[in-house]
């Protein structure tokens, strides 16, 4: 009998099995290998090249998820070999700060983490980042190192590395029942294996409610996103070096509170930008094949057009190769923190990454091994 059954191997899952191994506890992580897409069963959206990380947030509880996280990536990188980790700043842009959901609480972010934004005017924003179109009318907030972006599959893998080299067992498979018990829960496996705990952690993103591995619904909704991937060339990319991470509070008819990273280079060896945003056209799933259907065939042209013209805007002196959209889902909660609550005696859930706390993984993972 495992001590702990982490469910899901997605950034919260592997952070919580990272700490919960440090601890000498006799642990199991399950999760499958990343599929195809068009063949998924189970997705995450940490199957990706590029993810924001950055003090800047809606409240100072996530701010401090955040510095905590970042603060430990370094470590995480040398312990495991895997290097995840750019810290290049992040940039906000609003034509109203104190309104936009990055900014609006800077002052006490300030305060809270004892570091201090710096200011740029639509006149002198263009002059820090060149790369910047010169008519854009935005006000910036920079927050600069240790802000920066990380590739989440490669931070994924170092915090499960992390784990194993600590002991933990990591299981390549999907859980499709589990059954609490006076004594302990049993797990049980796609590919037919039955596992004992005394304790599980369920930290499946919007598989959690979706596949039936909350004993006790825990409120959350679940919520499509779009994502556009601009390809430039490697010249362009070079030329770009020097951008942070950005945040974008863009005046649009669709689209909203939009992120984008500077471009990188991607497994199939070519450069992208990469940017995402909330949208009107945003779907939101409470069945399991609803969701299956969006990630593999959801339809993404009216916010990936809108999302290539606010690229276009913001860069007017990129030569762009191409567009491709790609669908991404958001598990909410009602306060937009992480909900981290028992279900049961003996089964924890983590709900609610909120679309915004894959860099804060490591930190919730902790947290939630600490209220086991």
């Amino acid at each position: 009998m495992y001590d702990l059954i982490i469910i899901g191997t997605g950034p919260i899952g592997a952070g919580a099995a990272r700490h919960a191994s440090a601890t000498g506890a006799n642990v199991a992580i399950i999760g499958p290998t990343e599929p195809h897409r068009a063949s998924h069963t189970v997705w995450s959206s940490h199957y990706d090249a590029a993810r924001l990380t950055h003090r800047s947030a809606r409240n100072v509880q996530l701010a401090q998820y955040a510095l905590e996280a970042i603060t430990n990536y370094r470590a995480i990188e040398a312990q495991s070999g895997i290097p995840f980790y750019t810290p290049c700043g992040t940039l906000s842009l609003s034509h109203d700060l104190g309104e936009f959901s990055y900014t609006a609480q800077r002052t006490a972010i300030e305060q809270a983490l004892d570091f201090r934004y710096v200011d740029y005017t639509p006149t002198t924003i263009t002059h820090a980042f060149p790369m910047l179109s010169g008519d854009l009318g935005y006000h910036g907030v920079y927050d600069g190192p240790p802000s920066g972006y990380i590739a989440p599959r490669a931070m994924v893998a170092a915090q499960l590395t992390c784990a194993q080299h600590q002991g933990a067992t990591i299981i390549r498979d999907i859980v499709t029942q589990l059954t609490p018990q006076h004594d302990g829960v049993t797990v049980t496996t796609h590919d037919g294996l039955t596992l004992h705990a005394q304790r599980v952690i369920v930290a499946a993103g919007a598989y959690s409610g979706l596949c039936g591995l909350l004993p006790t619904p825990v409120p959350h909704t679940i919520k499509s996103e779009t994502v556009t991937l601009g390809r430039v060339s490697a010249a362009t990319a070079a030329r770009m070096a020097d951008m942070p991470s950005m945040m974008v509070d863009c005046v649009s008819e669709v689209i909203s509170d939009a992120y984008l990273t500077p471009p990188l280079q991607y497994p199939d060896g070519e450069w992208y930008f990469k940017l995402g945003s909330n949208s009107i056209h945003d779907l939101f799933f409470d069945t399991l094949p609803a969701l299956q259907h969006w990630i593999k065939n959801g339809d993404m042209d009216a916010t990936h057009h809108a999302q290539i013209a606010l690229l276009k805007q913001l860069f007017a002196g990129v030569e762009w190769l191409d567009f491709t959209s790609l669908p991404c889902v958001i598990t909410r909660t009602p306060d937009g923190v992480p909900s981290i609550s028992n279900v049961h005696p003996r089964v924890t859930a983590v709900v609610g990454c909120n679309g915004s706390l894959a860099k804060s993984g490591d930190t919730i993972g902790r947290v939630a091994v600490e209220f086991v």
